[in-house]
C-alpha cells in the first residue's frame, strides 16, 4: 500500500514552477493553499489504496495539489464571502474547475493530471459540473479527488461554518457514496480510516463509528 510519505515527492520542470508560483499568487486566501495540499494527502492516499500504479499517482498528486487554482479568477469577495453565495456568485465560483484546467494546461502540468481539475466537481450521478459526466466516465482520479476534497472540505472550520467532526463527515461521504460520490473512492477511504493510515490527519480508526443519531 502507497503511503503519505509520496507527498513530499519532488515536483520538477514546468510543474514546480506552478507550484512556486501558487502561494505567491493567492495571499488573498491561505486556506487555499493549505487546503490543496490535504486534499493532496488524502488523494494520494486513497488512489495507493485503490492500487494505482506510480505512473498514475504522480499525475493524481499533482491534479490534487492544484484542482482549486482556477479559484485564482474568482474575486476576493467571493472566495471569502461569509455567507451563503447568491446565484451569480455560485456561477461565477462554478467556473473555477474549467478555469483551473485551463491554466494549469499553460503552466505546463502534466497532461493526465488537467481532465481531473477539470472534473472533480462532477457527481456520481451525473448532476455534478462543469460537464454533467457519470460513473465511470468521470476520471477515475477526479472521483478520487471528489472525495478528498469534500472529505477535508467538511473536516475544516470556515468563517461561514464550523468544522465537522470526524465520525459525522465520514457519515456523509457514506451517505453520498453511488449519487455524489464514487463509491469505489468511499469504500477505500473507509478502509484507509479502519487500518489507522490517516491518524496523523485527524481520522482515528474510531472515526468509523456511526455517531448516535
Amino acid at each position: 500500500m502507497v503511503t503519505l510519505s509520496l507527498d513530499s515527492t519532488a515536483l520538477v520542470g514546468p510543474t514546480a514552477l506552478a507550484l512556486a508560483r501558487l502561494p505567491a499568487a493567492d495571499p488573498q486566501d491561505s486556506y487555499t493553499a493549505a487546503h490543496s495540499r490535504r486534499v493532496r494527502r488524502f488523494a494520494l492516499a486513497i488512489g495507493g489504496e485503490l492500487g494505482l500504479a506510480p505512473g498514475e499517482l504522480g499525475p493524481l498528486g499533482h491534479a490534487a495539489l492544484f484542482h482549486d487554482i482556477g479559484k485564482l479568477a474568482v474575486p476576493a469577495e467571493i472566495l471569502l464571502k461569509p455567507a451563503r453565495l447568491d446565484a451569480g456568485e455560485w456561477a461565477l465560483m462554478r467556473r473555477h474547475s474549467v478555469d483551473g484546467a485551463e491554466l494549469a494546461g499553460s503552466l505546463g502540468l502534466c497532461g493526465r493530471a488537467v481532465p481531473a481539475i477539470r472534473h472533480h466537481h462532477e457527481r456520481y450521478d451525473g448532476e455534478g459540473y462543469p460537464d454533467g459526466l457519470a460513473g465511470e466516465a468521470i476520471p477515475l482520479a477526479a472521483r478520487i479527488i471528489h472525495v478528498a476534497d469534500a472529505l477535508d472540505s467538511m473536516l475544516t472550520t470556515r468563517p461561514y461554518r464550523a468544522g465537522r467532526p470526524a465520525r459525522a463527515t465520514l457519515t456523509e461521504l457514506r451517505r453520498g457514496a453511488g449519487t455524489q460520490f464514487c463509491p469505489r473512492c468511499v469504500a477505500a477511504l473507509e478502509r484507509l480510516v479502519g487500518g489507522g493510515s490517516l491518524v496523523d490527519l485527524g481520522l482515528p480508526p474510531a472515526s468509523l463509528i456511526a455517531p448516535v443519531p
